[in-house]
């Protein structure tokens, strides 16, 4: 294989943090973030800068991830002059939510509000009794 003498230094840094929302011991959300830096022409400044964020979210508490993020922003420095202007720039997101959670979203709230009701009721029979008392 030839030797070239042109060279590219790529550097890449993947972060990640875990969130347990409700304590539960399980992770609830999980987000990685990698950053890729690309000095193309060898000249000690970067050319090209990808930052991607990738996180999963439960939020029914099953263990699996329900909603699933991923943004991706692209910069390339195209005249060469060290600085990414904004037509530069790109920026990609894809939201992904598993089948079926909407609406298992919106049973559980009819059913929180149900139980509001009822107990919101309970302080207003429990405030009438009150007030009959004299107190």
């Amino acid at each position: 294989m030839p030797e070239t003498e042109d060279s590219a230094e790529i550097d890449v840094t993947i972060e990640t943090e875990v969130v347990d929302v409700d304590g539960d011991g399980v992770a609830d959300i999980v987000s990685q973030t990698t950053t890729t830096t690309i000095d193309v022409d060898g000249d000690g400044v970067v050319d090209i800068v990808e930052v991607q964020t990738i996180t999963a979210i439960d939020v029914d508490g099953d263990g699996e991830a329900d909603i699933i993020e991923s943004t991706t922003v692209t910069g390339v420095d195209i005249d060469g002059d060290g600085e990414f202007e904004d037509d530069e720039i790109a920026v990609e997101e894809i939201v992904a939510v598993r089948e079926g959670l909407a609406e298992e979203l919106d049973e559980a709230d009819t059913e929180a509000d149900a139980v509001a009701a009822d107990t919101e009721a309970g302080d207003e029979d429990t405030d009438d009794a009150d007030d009959a008392d004299g107190g």
